[in-house]
């Protein structure tokens, strides 16, 4: 009896560790334990590129911007190989949800709500501070 308790207070111990661990200055803490930092957002951008072109094409990153458990990935989506300083190909912006410890990449046809006169919509998922996103990419 005696171990089992200490056992589930073991766990507990490391449970509220790991947490601790997850927390860090370099970035804000979005969606429980998402961070939402250049690194890791435009590494989830470079990973959807490549999966999504088969590898032709690489994530360019430029910026992010990030609200309320969602972030937005500006880069450019061109042709694998080039220096990031002088690629070229389609500017883009790919939006994320964090849903538990990933960043989940959306459908801006699901997430945008329906388009009017471009107002943001009542019925639009994303935050409204990260709405341009779904004007323009």
């Amino acid at each position: 009896m005696t171990i089992r308790i200490f056992a589930l207070v073991g766990a507990g111990a490391l449970t509220v560790g790991l947490m601790t661990a997850c927390s860090s200055d370099e970035g804000e803490m979005v969606g429980g334990m998402t961070e939402c930092t250049d690194k890791i957002v435009n590494g989830e951008a470079e990973e959807y590129i490549s999966e999504m072109s088969d590898g032709a094409n690489q994530w360019y990153p430029d910026s992010i911007a990030c609200s309320d458990g969602w972030a937005v990935a500006y880069g450019i989506n061109g042709a694998a190989g080039q220096s990031d300083g002088n690629a070229s190909g389609a500017p883009a912006n790919i939006i994320f949800q964090a849903e538990g410890q990933f960043w989940i990449p959306k459908d801006p046809a699901d997430v945008c709500g329906t388009y009017g006169d471009g107002d943001y919509p009542s019925d639009a998922e994303i935050p409204k501070d990260l709405y341009e996103a779904c004007l323009s990419g």
